[in-house]
């Protein structure tokens, strides 16, 4: 016999794949609306256009480019330019691996940094999937 907790999860587990290809089928749709807006007010490829729809709405259209390189090329191209004009910028950050490794594996060393430190819990991440 099932306990009340387990008929409880299964249940949880069933509304939640309902309501995540709900959430899957709205967001296509929502694509698909979007491809048709753009396809009557273009976007700018860079930068953001706004237009009244109506006394209601309006909208308004941001584009955006990725920018990635080949940075040892990039720099043998730009060696000779003032410091301050190379399209190339460099930045420190936490290694989050490493903080891991010594949270749980030398509890010495990260009483030393601790308190440089803030450490939060993300959002807890749920799959549930048919067997």
């Amino acid at each position: 016999m099932r306990s009340n907790s387990e008929a409880e999860l299964e249940n949880l587990a069933e509304q939640w794949l309902v309501v995540k290809e709900a959430e899957r089928a709205a967001n296509a749709e929502r694509l698909r609306i979007e491809d048709k807006l753009l396809a009557l007010i273009p976007a700018k490829e860079e930068g953001s256009i706004t237009q009244a729809i109506s006394d209601r709405y309006k909208l308004k259209a941001t584009g955006k480019l990725s920018y990635k390189a080949d940075l040892d090329q990039l720099k043998a191209l730009t060696a000779d330019w003032p410091e301050d004009y190379r399209p190339i910028r460099t930045y420190e950050e936490a290694d989050s691996a490493m903080l891991k490794a010594i949270r749980s594996d030398s509890p010495a060393l990260w009483q030393r940094i601790a308190g440089a430190l803030t450490v939060k819990p993300l959002k807890t991440s749920i799959t549930i999937e048919d067997i």
